[in-house]
């Protein structure tokens, strides 16, 4: 698929500098990946958490290895077969941590849907078309602060 070929990527280095009171602060809240796919590289130090049915679990780190999230798009393009995770990151209280992350998607203008080959009467369409234009205007709402992006697209 030409889009795929042409596809967006974007690298992003987090920095969380120890805290002494992390309960008092965040590193990241709890949010989903806009894109495909999303390859991350953590260093040695624990903070990330994704929500496992109503609670938050650790991802322990593994040396030499990438943790892969499913973002949004995946989400949508598959109708809901595969399932963007929401994750948050804590901070440490006696160590910095770093992570590098790599997100994958098609091009920006372009508009992600539901695969028509998953569509059918038993598993009817569970999204809206989106595109990057319909995530920034989200972004600059104030639904943002009640539900995630991914949750703005779901069929009523």
């Amino acid at each position: 698929m030409k889009e795929f070929r042409d596809g967006s990527q974007l690298l992003v280095v987090n920095c969380y500098p120890s805290c002494p009171e992390p309960d008092l602060t965040l590193g990241i809240p709890p949010h989903s990946d806009y894109g495909f796919l999303t390859l991350l590289l953590q260093d040695e130090v624990k903070g990330l958490q994704i929500q496992h049915e109503t609670r938050w679990v650790t991802v322990e780190p593994v040396p030499n290895s990438f943790v892969i999230n499913v973002g949004d798009h995946l989400e949508i393009f598959s109708n809901g077969r595969y399932k963007s995770v929401l994750h948050r990151v804590l901070v440490n209280s006696l160590k910095s941590r770093i992570s590098i992350a790599s997100l994958h998607s098609l091009p920006f203008e372009s508009m992600i849907r539901p695969s028509p080959k998953l569509i059918n009467d038993a598993n009817p369409r569970r999204y809206k078309d989106t595109d990057f234009a319909s995530f920034i205007e989200y972004i600059a709402s104030h639904e943002h602060r009640s539900k995630n992006f991914l949750e703005s697209r779901r069929m009523s």
